[in-house]
């Protein structure tokens, strides 16, 4: 998870510089705190795989409700104020609420189809699928600050899908 989080907060650091020249507002300090506990609910759960988690409606939403009634015991032992604005934050990204929760999801997007690549590099072809569905997924994206800078986010990487 540590990992992960760490990816994810790097490529939203990158994405909001790209954001921000071309003339987009972003709080980049805001994505980045979204990012660094966008996943935080899996110190209970698990990190629950893609295919998994959503594999029909039903199971999406069971685990999207487990997550919202646990994810308070993940900053239950921070000072009162501080584990309330950590829980507000996380949920706020888990809603896609704003341009920062969607950039994490974009982010959190990138991560996996760069993890999808490595594995196809050492010959596990399992992810092909996965890594064409997420690239097609990015491209697909409506977000008016992507379509600046989606060309130039995935230009090597649908090289690959």
């Amino acid at each position: 998870m540590a990992e992960h989080s760490f990816y994810v907060a790097y490529i939203v650091q990158v994405l909001c510089w790209l954001i921000t020249e071309k003339k987009f507002k972003v709080d980049t300090k805001k994505a980045i705190q979204m990012a660094l506990i966008h996943d935080q609910e899996e110190g209970f759960s698990g990190d629950i795989l893609n295919p998994f988690k959503h594999y029909n409606k039903k199971v999406s939403a069971a685990i999207k409700e487990v997550n919202k009634e646990t994810i308070g015991m993940m900053f239950e032992d921070l000072p009162a104020k501080m584990s309330k604005d950590f829980v507000n934050l996380w949920h706020e990204e888990s809603e896609r609420d704003g341009i920062e929760a969607q950039v994490v999801k974009v982010a959190d997007t990138l991560s996996l189809v760069s993890k999808c690549y490595e594995e196809m590099e050492t010959g596990n072809n399992y992810f092909s699928g996965i890594y064409k569905k997420e690239i097609k997924n990015l491209r697909n994206l409506s977000h008016p600050w992507w379509k600046k800078i989606k060309d130039q986010v995935l230009s090597g990487a649908v090289k690959q899908a």
